[in-house]
């Protein structure tokens, strides 16, 4: 029957060719076409709903899954391949060929995807919810500090973006639009501070170093060993809600990078050491320091500096030098004081200049957009020219791939070699209990997305907000103890005894309990967290200390800390907050600074305050 139709359609086309005429439209190959068009459509709008879904899969099969999806869709659109036009970005040319044995690099003009491409798309999902809420919800108690730099000032009832006027207040030189710039990338920026915990930068002596590698390389990176802000890429920085200053940096950029905010890694000296993150308004950078956790400080403790302000008054970065009153630790200096010789580092990510992501981006429906694309080359090229800053892109995303990639390939080493096992024992209290846990990942989830209000079809859907879900995680001791006999709860949490030993079964046991206690002080903080970010401080204020009074928060301490300080501040208890800033952690400078600032406008509001009684 097959060879019949196909020997029919020869002939008449055959037939058309001889006649000259024009081939009529066929109603039967119009639907095929339409249908197959249809189903393109349905294959990436699917996948993309797989990408964007609340619900988190285990690991291995969402990113399976994704490939697979996207491969499927790939396969009808060869067309869509061909007609993009995409070349190499010749500025990272010289950086790829460095790590070609990297798969993602390797195939950087392919047309196929990859399994490493699901979580780089859910990333930039996450992205994408964080940076349109945050732009959206903006509520003025979060940003005291400023409101009370702003002259105290109280918004109208009717005021419908008062920290945009805030800022609008504190920069009279703006524009009404680069004002409002300037307030959405402070609200990012304050997401970020809040958001992930500050961590010390990896330090490694030459003995470490040769006990902790992986394999034989040159590189930290290549060797296994995460350089200074190498360890985590956005995704994992968005799920563990922990990195250094300058893997908080990075993600700041990137959610700079969805609202169309230009920002670079400003980094000094020969050795290119990160600083501080410019944001390009109007033709200024202003000035954001992810170490220091504060936008670096204007003239007079105002609002936020910018690069040509401090390059012309250094003085306004040594002001950042703590007092002996304030602090007897040993370096009480700031860092970014060696202005002569800056470059301004552009992030990026290999899957963001390759071609497949690139047909992607401009495929996507508009309900599912997504900003994928970031090609170094062409972000240089739009950049102010600044005396004493040279750009160029930044070789971190790279590096921070190939030490993930590395760390995936050694993983199934450590269950059957002990050497390995010992190498990669910060893994799993770091990170390896949140992979194996998916409702704690979907958590996570909804806390990225916002969703901080039961839904209104809770009853049918049973889905359930980002509060209530962390709630439900911080297990009770008895919850924990009574693991091996409750099978609703190990049904829950993903544990099988179907195929093992006793002994097996036992060990599994013990070892999500252990996960178990993990995750509940996880959990504890990011409920927090959702509170503060859902406009209830006071709920957060009440529910922090009742954290820090348990005996396993050490892991957390320093974020819940700074939530209790930000939560009281906001409920105008400042003398409270101040006490909190003042705690010891890996942002004490920054948080000191903070706690001087705010003492500076309580100082002045009282002053003027009495001025007019007067």
């Amino acid at each position: 029957m097959r060879s019949a139709i196909n020997l029919t359609a020869l002939v008449f086309v055959t037939f058309v060719a001889l006649t000259g005429c024009e081939r009529p439209d066929d109603p039967m190959l119009t639907v095929m076409e339409s249908t197959a068009s249809q189903t393109r459509v349905n294959d990436l709008a699917r996948t993309m709903d797989y990408v964007f879904s609340e619900r988190q899969y285990i690991q291995t099969e969402f990113s399976n899954s994704v490939s697979a999806g996207l491969n499927r869709w790939g396969g009808y659109s060869q067309k869509s391949f061909e007609d993009i036009e995409w070349t190499p970005d010749e500025s990272v040319n010289e950086l790829l060929k460095s790590y070609q044995s990297i798969p993602v690099v390797e195939r950087i003009d392919g047309t196929s995807f990859l399994s490493a491409d699901g979580k780089f798309l859910q990333s930039r999902a996450w992205l994408n919810f964080v940076a349109k809420r945050v732009e959206k919800d903006a509520y003025l108690g979060q940003y005291e500090l400023y409101r009370l730099m702003a002259d105290d000032y109280k918004p109208s009832d009717d005021e419908e973006a008062p920290v945009d006027a805030v800022f609008a207040a504190l920069n009279p030189d703006l524009s009404k639009p680069h004002a409002k710039q300037l307030a959405l990338a402070v609200r990012l920026f304050d997401w970020v501070t809040r958001n992930v915990q500050l961590e010390e930068v990896p330090q490694y002596t030459e003995d470490e170093i040769e006990e902790l590698r992986l394999v034989e390389a040159d590189s930290l990176a290549a060797s296994g060993l995460a350089a200074p802000g190498t360890k985590r890429g956005i995704w994992e920085l968005l799920l563990f809600a922990r990195g250094d200053y300058i893997e908080k940096a990075k993600l700041f950029m990137a959610l700079c990078h969805q609202v169309d905010l230009p920002a670079v890694m400003l980094a000094t000296g020969e050795d290119k050491t990160p600083w501080a993150v410019g944001v390009l308004i109007g033709d200024e950078y202003f000035l954001f320091d992810t170490k220091l956790g504060l936008p670096v400080p204007g003239k007079d403790d105002i609002s936020v500096a910018t690069l040509s302000a401090v390059t012309a008054d250094p003085t306004i970065l040594s002001n950042l030098d703590l007092t002996i009153k304030e602090s007897l630790a040993d370096d009480t200096k700031y860092w970014g004081t060696d202005l002569d010789n800056m470059t301004g580092l552009v992030y990026w990510e290999p899957q963001s200049v390759s071609r497949r992501i690139t047909v992607l981006e401009t495929s996507l429906s508009s309900d599912q957009k997504l900003a994928l694309v970031q090609r170094p080359g062409e972000i240089i090229a739009k950049l102010p020219a600044v005396e004493n800053l040279k750009y160029e892109p930044w070789e971190n995303g790279l590096q921070t791939v190939q030490f993930r990639q590395i760390l995936a390939e050694s993983l199934p080493k450590s269950i059957s070699d002990d050497v390995m096992a010992q190498k990669l024992r910060w893994y799993f209290p770091e990170e390896g209990y949140i992979i194996r846990f998916t409702n704690y990942r979907t958590s996570r989830s909804r806390f990225l997305r916002g969703k901080f209000e039961r839904p209104q079809d809770f009853r049918v859907s049973r889905k359930r907000d980002a509060i209530e879900s962390f709630a439900m995680l911080m297990y009770e001791d008895e919850t924990i103890s009574g693991l091996k006999t409750d099978t609703n709860l190990q049904a829950m949490i993903g544990i099988r005894k179907k195929g093992q030993t006793e002994a097996e079964y036992e060990r599994q046991i013990t070892s999500r309990q252990n996960q178990m206690r993990l995750v509940r002080r996880d959990s504890g903080l990011f409920m927090c967290q959702s509170h503060f970010d859902n406009g209830s401080v006071s709920t957060a204020a009440n529910w922090v200390p009742k954290l820090l009074a348990e005996q396993d928060v050490e892991r957390w301490e320093g974020a819940l800390r700074y939530l209790n300080g930000r939560s009281i501040e906001a409920r105008h208890q400042y003398d409270e907050a101040i006490e909190q800033y003042q705690a010891e952690g890996p942002q004490q400078h920054g948080n000191l600074i903070r706690a001087r600032l705010l003492k500076k406008q309580i100082e002045t509001q009282y002053a003027k305050k009495k001025d007019s009684q007067n």
